[in-house]
């Protein structure tokens, strides 16, 4: 943002969601806002990337548990809904991305899949801002917010779905080598066995 010169407010955490900035300005088009928005996945999932490496070269199950997090939540946030990075990145490849994103999102939320209640609060906000794009398109935004070249929505497109995909095929690699919970509790039980009759 400070490239683009876009003044923004101290990072809020917020718990088992992540990590949010507000900008003090809105950027000057739809592809300026999705540049901004990639920000926070692509600099997560590298943590992530990291965190997979350690766990792989120090068999370790809590890095494995760890990384494992790191791309399940930076998933998450590419969903296109609302304010979320992928909400704000897909504004800039099509409007009807909202409509996929309340449909994720609404079904995530039936089926109990997040527990969060600040993810129904930003589900109810997504569905707001969608519908005002349709329904209010110039009380939503400036003129020509959204009228980016077709170079700039090709970008972006191939730079969602190009991340997305990394990330599944960063979590399937992460864990090919991951233990599972009942795995773990198994290897806690041996070890305290063994520990008994030593």
């Amino acid at each position: 943002m400070k490239k683009l010169r876009i003044p923004f407010s101290p990072m809020v955490f917020i718990p088992f969601m992540g990590a949010a900035v507000a900008m003090r300005k809105r950027p000057k088009d739809a592809y300026e806002e999705a540049l901004v928005a990639f920000g926070g996945p692509v600099l997560g999932s590298v943590g992530a990337l990291g965190f997979a490496g350690a766990a792989h070269a120090m068999d370790s199950p809590l890095l494995f548990a760890l990384a494992d997090f790191g791309f399940m939540i930076n998933l998450f946030n590419m969903i296109p809904l609302g304010m979320m990075d992928g909400g704000r990145i897909c504004g800039a490849i099509s409007p009807y991305a909202g409509l996929v994103g309340l449909g994720l999102g609404g079904t995530m939320a039936y089926h109990g899949m997040v527990h969060n209640p600040i993810f129904h609060l930003v589900l109810l906000g997504g569905g707001y801002e969608t519908f005002m794009r349709f329904y209010d398109p110039l009380g939503h935004a400036p003129p020509n917010y959204y009228s980016i070249t077709s170079g700039q929505r090709a970008a972006i497109t191939g730079g969602y779905f190009g991340l997305v995909g990394a990330l599944f095929a960063a979590m399937a690699w992460n864990r090919q080598d991951m233990m599972t919970p009942e795995q773990l509790q198994s290897q806690s039980f041996e070890t305290t066995h063994y520990r008994r009759y030593d």
